[in-house]
């Protein structure tokens, strides 16, 4: 090779060798340390909503049950803080963040089954009694429980004849819903003590004449209906309502009649 040329060789290779070497420190300066790993902040502790069952007592599950679904309420437009629902053998199913459940297991822990209060049953009976003037009051007797109760129809509107034209009886745990249908009735209830009375949302469909159950559900021309809530003392026999009817034969001469509607409940302390 010619002489010329490996010198060149030797001066382009050069600072080839140049760039592949590692930087140094200028005389007196430390060496750069490696950067240290990068570390990510610990996680807050997570809001994520838990579901956790409890066991509570069975007479204070419902009450317990509305207390939670009142706290975890937050208003009318808002999102509640978690839900609550009772499963049929009683236990209580929440879900809600770690701080509510925290509290809602200190809250059942405290509770003395001994303090309980007893379960308590609404008994109500309905009465449907048809009405028609009459020159001398009739039927007022034909059922002792309410004759009371016609009485006082018959001193405040005039001489009736009267038929009984169905009646029920319905039971249920306080505060808890209950419904019963008849050849002729449909009724659902749903009642609450306050003050040692009882005050009963009432939903009461009749009808004019026997039909199948699905009629009751459907019947909205060819049936009267009341929707009420009512304050009543246990015993107390009460006419929440009253409705004209139509005469179910056209060609029959038109006599005026009125259905009224007659209740009483009671007050019992045990299960339904």
């Amino acid at each position: 090779m010619p002489r010329s040329i490996h010198r060149l060789f030797l001066f382009l290779a050069f600072p080839l060798v140049l760039a592949c070497e590692a930087p140094r420190s200028a005389p007196g300066t430390p060496p750069l340390a490696p950067p240290a790993p990068s570390t990510a902040p610990a996680p807050a502790d997570s809001d994520e909503p838990l579901l956790r069952t409890y066991t509570v007592p069975p007479e204070q599950a419902r009450s317990i049950e509305q207390a939670l679904a009142s706290a975890l309420s937050t208003g009318k437009d808002l999102p509640p803080l978690g839900t609550v629902e009772r499963l049929p053998d009683g236990r209580l199913v929440v879900v809600a963040p770690p701080g509510i459940q925290d509290g809602v297991a200190a809250l059942i822990a405290g509770l003395d089954p001994a303090k309980a209060p007893p379960v308590r049953t609404a008994e109500f009976d309905y009465w449907i009694v048809v009405g028609e003037p009459a020159q001398a009051a009739e039927g007022v007797d034909a059922v002792p429980d309410i004759a009371p109760a016609l009485q006082a129809i018959v001193a405040s509107q005039g001489p009736m004849r009267f038929r009984l034209h169905e009646s029920m009886h319905l039971s249920s745990l306080i505060d808890e819903r209950a419904e019963a249908d008849g050849a002729l009735m449909q009724a659902r209830q749903t009642v609450s003590e306050v003050g040692g009375r009882l005050v009963a949302d009432l939903n009461l469909v009749v009808a004019q004449q026997a039909k199948d159950r699905a009629h009751l559900l459907t019947c909205a021309e060819h049936c009267n209906q009341l929707r009420s809530r009512i304050h009543v003392d246990p015993g107390q026999l009460l006419v929440v309502g009253q409705a004209s009817l139509e005469a179910s034969d056209a060609k029959a001469q038109h006599v005026p009649k009125t259905m009224f509607y007659i209740v009483r409940g009671q007050l019992r302390t045990g299960g339904v």
